[in-house]
């Protein structure tokens, strides 16, 4: 596991310990939902260290604080559990048309990349990629309120001051431990450990 992987990880474990749920469809030990937390973060700096991605966050740990982000909404929304992470029983879509561990409103429809709810839940990667585009559109769209309500658009459907599920997430956010290494040395170590065809 990469030191990004492994920051994510201790993150996601200090937020929400596997193993506690005792929601029927969630229920793990803590070394199962530890290896799931594992394949989470990965999908999540997969998304965030995308060089091909802007970060939503600009400067020398840019990418990590979009990563903490997009981490800290997973939280707040499905808290990593794993009914929600794998969309097994009633409770894993929250008001019955939300998907995935972001819970990002799909119904019977498709996002904006073209994913349906099936997409979100067995690709991890395409969760975080819708996130992290919701998330730069809610952003643009509230970007005259102060920033702990950006997320207005992604919580609410509109920019509010003062939304309390923005707040929430972004100070989440906000009081993550600093990622082990800045933007520019967690790509170049991501590259160098990624196998070329």
């Amino acid at each position: 596991m990469d030191a990004i992987t492994a920051w994510a990880v201790s993150i996601m474990v200090s937020w929400a310990p596997p193993g506690r749920s005792h929601i029927r469809d969630a229920v793990e030990t803590p070394e199962e939902g530890r290896a799931r937390y594992e394949a989470i973060a990965e999908a999540a700096a997969r998304v965030a260290y995308d060089p091909e991605l802007d970060p939503v966050f600009r400067g020398p740990r840019g990418r990590a604080t979009t990563m903490a982000l997009l981490l800290s909404i997973a939280k707040h929304e499905s808290g990593f559990r794993r009914d929600v992470d794998l969309g097994k029983g009633p409770l894993s879509r929250g008001s019955g048309t939300d998907s995935c561990l972001l819970q990002i409103r799909v119904g019977k429809g498709k996002t904006a990349e073209g994913w349906t709810h099936e997409d979100l839940v067995e690709d991890r990667e395409k969760c975080f990629r819708s996130g992290h585009a919701l998330i730069k559109r809610s952003f643009g769209a509230c970007r005259n309120l102060p920033m702990l309500d950006w997320l207005g658009a992604y919580t609410r459907g509109r920019c509010v001051q003062g939304e309390p599920a923005s707040q929430s997430r972004m100070k989440l956010a906000q009081r993550a431990p600093q990622a082990p290494l800045d933007d520019a040395a967690a790509l170049a170590a991501r590259a160098k450990a990624t196998p070329h065809p």
